[in-house]
């Protein structure tokens, strides 16, 4: 490719190279780890994310130092294989926001945009990209070379944009969640401080993400190679940890919330000598329904009272594994059946 010299005659652009792909490397074999040991059900969309973007982080500098070293003599071979770990390394990146996005998120019709928005950049914007820069770099043509480095700028910031408004909308759909509780009068301290977290940490990858962009429009491209690498597997590293403690808070909470008072048959326990069910409140005249871990309790009034027992109906469980949810419907017995 013919940089070995370049390299090797500018010694603080190679060792800031070196230090930026031990870090993307570190972390990833770390994170590798985690997750296989981490994950039961190594089925959903959220783990073969992590796991795919973490491979791409770890491969495309690999790719990248073969071929600057001209140990990939065939260059369409050795572009083929570095864009391909590129692909693998920036675009599970977006999928691993969307697939823990519903646990903030109340409005699924804003979920669908999310994701039809990554689809459009998956297909419209990396695929182009793919393609123009190995038959540019390839060839050397001057035209192809000068259209490939203006199609760089604009795909790293059409990427740029995007993960940042995933990043946006966690903000603030966080804060919205936050919000609620506290009008709710619901003060519970882990989930508090792990939202907190969740938004210190989207606001720290935008942080990433503008650096990033600041780098791609520098004249170090060499340093911008292996920048590039460090930085998804940072931000693959810090989303991992605060969606994982983000999940077992909400599946925790909905236990503490709805698992307190009743036992394994979904019965309510007997407190102070008198049964729950016996009495004429109107306190137990309400039906609670909780679908999925990011619904919000309903309470409504029933719409007919017909049973003095508590109906359960099992719903399956989710693919990921997150949490089983259980219908309970309560209503206050008939008068003429109290004793």
């Amino acid at each position: 490719m013919g940089v070995a010299e370049d390299l090797k005659n500018d010694l603080p652009v190679a060792m800031t190279m070196s230090a930026f792909m031990g870090v993307a490397w570190y972390i990833c074999v770390e994170l590798n780890i985690r997750l296989f040991l981490s994950f039961l059900r190594k089925r959903s969309l959220y783990f073969w994310a992590c796991c795919v973007g973490s491979w791409g982080v770890m491969t495309q500098p690999l790719c990248t130092v073969l071929a600057d070293f001209e140990q990939l003599t065939n260059p369409y071979l050795a572009l083929t294989l570095i864009y391909i770990s590129w692909w693998m390394m920036v675009i599970p990146q977006s999928i691993v926001l969307y697939s823990r996005l519903h646990l903030v998120m109340s409005n699924p019709d804003h979920q669908k945009y999310v994701l039809y928005m990554i689809v459009f950049t998956t297909i419209f914007i990396s695929l182009p990209t793919m393609g123009l820069g190995i038959a540019a770099q390839a060839s050397r043509f001057p035209r192809l070379m000068s259209a490939n480095q203006t199609w760089d700028r604009i795909q790293v910031s059409i990427f740029f944009v995007q993960e940042t408004l995933i990043s946006i909308l966690y903000i603030l759909d966080t804060r919205r969640v936050l919000a609620n509780r506290s009008i709710l009068g619901e003060d519970d301290k882990t989930i508090r401080t792990v939202m907190t977290h969740l938004i210190y940490t989207n606001l720290f990858v935008v942080f990433l993400d503008v650096s990033l962009l600041a780098m791609s429009y520098s004249p170090y491209f060499y340093v911008q190679g292996a920048y590039k690498p460090c930085v998804y597997g940072v931000k693959l590293r810090v989303e991992f940890s605060i969606l994982n403690r983000l999940v077992q808070t909400v599946r925790g909470s909905s236990t503490r919330s709805y698992g307190r008072d009743t036992d394994v048959t979904g019965s309510r326990k007997k407190s102070s000598g008198r049964s729950a069910w016996n009495s004429h409140s109107n306190r137990n005249n309400v039906r609670m329904e909780t679908y999925t871990p990011q619904s919000e309790a309903n309470i409504m009034p029933p719409s007919e009272r017909t049973s003095s027992t508590p109906s359960i109906e099992r719903i399956p469980k989710p693919k990921d594994g997150t949490m089983n949810t259980t219908l309970i419907s309560a209503t206050s017995p008939d008068p003429k059946d109290v004793i």
